[in-house]
């Protein structure tokens, strides 16, 4: 810790003197994750790394097996760049795994217990992987090896490396691809977007400052297969700090996960917003019970607020982060605390200023960047984006490119501005307007109206579709506690709606709901809403 903690201390920025604001867009340090688990594992080798439900993993014992992992990995005589799928949940094994991929120079996949087994192939056939390594039980593929957890175990648990036997482990190079994650693609197969060395170090050098550079306990809610976690995962890890992992048992029990979250004193939050809201269910989700909190960090999802004034009422004196990035640009690539000013004078919350050596501006329909201050599709470009997606140049050339100066941009398909200030403003997706009836329709817009109604907690509008077109539009309304569900609650709304907004815009249909499905993510799941419908 000592490399990271110097750093930190010669920085211009006085992270204990300075308001949250001025530290949330600085680069202060240089990051090389791989050397700093390494100093810590020798410096502080009994510090906990990962806690989990059952178990826990130093970072001397995180360092150890990797090490052997990474020798084995080595004697597989795999092609050198050769992507490797990790398949598992929330275990030890599975930080040990990445580590393992990046000691031996190999890009690391990581695939949930979760994800439908269709998507399991698709992914290790993407890749073309003859070794899989399995911290859980996996079904056989034709061609693919399987380390299982018993042959891991074999493997790691044995005495210690030597400093002899490591010394020629290759590493990764800055232009190395570190992790793939696959997101939703537009054909229906997934997409691997290639995140190098260089931009998870360069994230490093500035994801710390969200939570002023000290160690602490941070929660990881979201799967490994999830970008999200790579801002728990790794900030705590370049933090020296331990990362208290929720298991998919305890999010299906609040109260479970609330005990545990107290029970290890975790003091930095990081989950989507829809994971707060579900705790907020909690009575004992409160500063009385979660004393440790000083942090909500938040990203994946639009921040309401709503959730942010929940949030005050719970935790008065905790800092609530609000950050924005998609996978293709390295987890997140803004941030700022959302103040009690913020809340009085934005109904729409920013989400923050953009990091250092990090851009972000407009672009109108053809392209051509856009004044401040007006709506257009955002583009991103700096040391953070994304080396493009696996094996798909088509999908690579439509996202990603490089600007006038040479540097890497990608465009996100988000619909935001940009504040003269660089303030950045994030109002949904590019595809978030549907034609009804030859209307434009924008349907956050009838979102944010039933949001104003009484007794209404939640809105999600969505399109029915008949033949390729929308042929109607329905609203799913989340309701607060003792609400009634009658025919004649759903006409108020319709008719309250009507008052609001144009007749054209009020849903046909209006589904009533006393909760959201969630994705494993944590986020809405939107196919699941549509079967509602």
């Amino acid at each position: 810790m000592a490399f990271f903690r110097k750093s930190f201390e010669n920085s211009s920025v006085s992270f204990r003197t300075k308001p949250v604001s001025l530290y949330l867009r600085k680069q202060v340090l240089f990051m090389d994750i791989i050397t700093e688990i390494k100093t810590i594992a020798k410096e502080d080798p009994g510090r906990p790394a990962f806690v989990f439900r059952r178990e826990q993993i130093s970072y001397g014992e995180l360092w150890e097996r990797g090490c052997r992992l990474a020798l084995r990995l080595i004697g597989e005589e795999l092609d050198p760049k050769q992507p490797i799928p990790v398949y598992g949940h929330k275990s030890a094994w599975m930080p040990v795994c990445f580590l393992a991929c990046s000691l031996s120079g190999h890009t690391y996949v990581p695939m949930d217990v979760n994800m439908p087994d269709g998507r399991i192939a698709d992914i290790i056939h993407a890749v073309a992987s003859p070794l899989v390594l399995a911290a859980e039980e996996l079904a056989e593929f034709r061609g693919v090896h399987q380390m299982d957890r018993r042959m891991l175990e074999e493997i790691c648990l044995k005495e210690a490396v030597s400093a002899e036997e490591t010394e020629f482990l290759p590493g990764l190079a800055d232009d190395d691809i570190h992790y793939m994650i696959f997101t939703s693609g537009s054909t229906g197969k997934p997409k691997g977007v290639k995140v190098t060395h260089a931009n998870l170090n360069a994230y490093l050098s500035w994801s710390p400052g969200l939570v002023e550079g000290r160690r602490g306990i941070f929660l990881n809610q979201a799967p490994f297969s999830f970008d999200l976690s790579v801002m728990d995962t790794y900030t705590g890890l370049a933090t020296g700090s331990t990362i208290a992992c929720l298991d998919r048992d305890l999010i299906r029990d609040v109260t479970a996960a609330v005990e545990f979250i107290r029970k290890n004193g975790v003091n930095y939050w990081v989950s989507t917003p829809s994971f707060a809201d579900l705790a907020m269910g909690e009575p004992c989700f409160d500063a009385k019970h979660l004393s440790g909190i000083s942090h909500f960090l938040f990203c994946g999802e639009p921040l309401t607020p709503r959730t942010v004034c929940s949030l005050r009422e719970r935790f008065p004196d905790a800092h609530i982060i609000n950050t924005y990035g998609p996978t293709e640009t390295t987890v997140c690539v803004t941030a700022t605390e959302i103040t009690d000013d913020i809340l009085k004078t934005e109904s729409l919350l920013p989400v923050g200023y953009a990091k250092d050596k990090t851009e972000i501006y407009a672009v109108d329909t053809e392209g051509k960047r856009l004044p401040e201050g007006q709506v257009g599709e955002l583009i991103i470009n700096g040391d953070t984006v994304a080396a493009g997606y696996y094996r798909n140049e088509k999908q690579t050339r439509d996202h990603f490119f490089l600007d006038e100066k040479g540097i890497a941009s990608y465009r996100t398909g988000d619909m935001g501005y940009v504040r003269e200030d660089g303030m950045v403003y994030c109002s949904g997706r590019a595809d978030g307007q549907v034609k009804l009836h030859g209307y434009r329709i924008e349907l956050g817009d009838i979102e944010k109206n039933l949001l104003t109604l009484d007794g209404v907690d939640g809105a999600v509008v969505l399109p029915k579709m008949r033949d390729g077109v929308v042929h109607s539009l329905a609203a799913l309304v989340l309701q607060k506690e003792g609400w009634d569900s009658s025919y004649a609650r759903r006409k108020y709304i319709r008719q309250s709606l009507g008052e609001r907004i144009p007749s054209y815009m009020v849903p046909k249909k209006v589904v009533l709901v006393n909760s959201f499905p969630m994705t494993m993510n944590g986020k809405l799941d939107k196919k699941a809403l549509e079967e509602l419908i």
